[in-house]
């Protein structure tokens, strides 16, 4: 008896802190939900008119198992504050469905900006979260009056935004940075689990498998031009044992036509916090503020 309580005691600790992790990672994102709906009539809400030659950044995160939106858009945050600083773009935060002209208009310095392409809880395709960042970048484009935005992709959020580009719209984005960036499905076994679930070829239209190099959505995405439209497009890929950055083939990030691209010595976990790795971080800067 007394050791079944003390397995539940055990359960019931794991649980709470679970629980509580969950709330404080979602906090950022719903407390700026209720901010929005405060401030909404107190403020202008006609759209802004961007100074020319100024690029809203877009920070979009990678594959989170959660599903959260608010917990997937806590990933970048540091990247953002690190940017924000050093570059001179306006902090806001983490965009949300209430977010609204009046705080997302500039008149001097360019906006830098996490945004989440997840539904809440909801396992998409990738196809779908495109459409998601379409209506996220229309509303910042919007709003801000600017002709085009730059986008810094993590991950899965780089296939994303380069699918986006190809199939939906491909005059909206100026530069598109890959961070560890699976671009042709190189990640580590997916492509064994793939094709367990899938028996052979995958045709699940599950995110995390269409990663696989063998999927249909990869095998289309890679088709003809690998980068479309009038887009500078950079990658950074990590090499930790030879092969990548723990997660995803370093070979897999880069694409055919990409105007730069540098390998780091960094886990794929890192790749994103600038004191943690550093030589990506100013290769991010270089990417950003180099002259066309």
């Amino acid at each position: 008896m007394a050791k079944f309580m003390k397995k539940k005691t055990i359960l019931t600790i794991i649980i709470l802190i679970y629980l509580t992790l969950v709330i404080a990672f979602n906090f950022e994102y719903y407390s700026n939900v209720v901010k929005s709906k405060i401030i909404r009539d107190a403020v202008d809400n006609s759209p802004g008119k961007a100074p020319e030659n100024t690029y809203p950044l877009i920070l979009l995160h990678g594959f989170n198992p959660t599903y959260s939106r608010g917990t997937s858009g806590v990933t970048l945050k540091n990247l953002q504050d690190e940017l924000s600083k050093d570059l001179d773009y306006v902090n806001k935060g983490i965009l949300t469905d209430e977010s609204h002209c009046g705080e997302l208009k500039y008149s001097k310095n360019p906006i830098i900006i996490r945004v989440t392409y997840f539904e809440n809880f909801k396992l998409l395709t990738i196809d779908e979260y495109s459409r998601n960042i379409q209506n996220s970048i229309s509303k910042i484009k919007y709003c801000t009056g600017a002709e085009k935005v730059d986008i810094i992709g993590n991950s899965m959020g780089g296939v994303v935004a380069r699918n986006y580009i190809k199939k939906l719209d491909d005059s909206s984005v100026r530069r598109m940075i890959f961070l560890g960036t699976p671009n042709h499905g190189g990640v580590y076994n997916v492509g064994e689990i793939a094709n367990l679930l899938a028996g052979g070829e995958s045709r699940i239209n599950l995110d995390f498998i269409e990663l696989s190099g063998d999927s249909k959505f990869m095998t289309e995405l890679n088709k003809g031009d690998e980068t479309p439209g009038d887009v500078e497009y950079y990658s950074i890929a990590g090499d930790i044992d030879g092969k990548g950055d723990g997660l995803v083939l370093a070979e897999s990030v880069f694409v055919d036509g990409d105007t730069d691209k540098i390998t780091v010595e960094c886990n794929h976990l890192v790749l994103g916090f600038p004191k943690l790795c550093p030589k990506a971080y100013e290769f991010i800067k270089k990417s950003l503020t180099r002259t066309s």
